[in-house]
């Protein structure tokens, strides 16, 4: 998928928290929109590993 292929989402945030994401991505040697992919990725398989059902065997 390229660049122009990719869904785009513009988003607000608080204060501060840019900088605590370049930091981030920085460390993890990401870049920023990387880093916000990663946090979303993880926070989207918690909430389905929290929310489905246990199969009965």
């Amino acid at each position: 998928m390229t660049v122009q292929q990719a869904d785009k989402f513009v988003i607000r945030m608080p204060e501060g928290m840019r900088d605590r994401i370049s930091e981030n991505a920085k460390a993890n040697r990401r870049t920023m929109n990387a880093e916000i992919v990663h946090y979303i990725d993880r926070a989207l398989e918690t909430k389905t590993a929290t929310t489905e059902p246990a199969r009965a065997e």
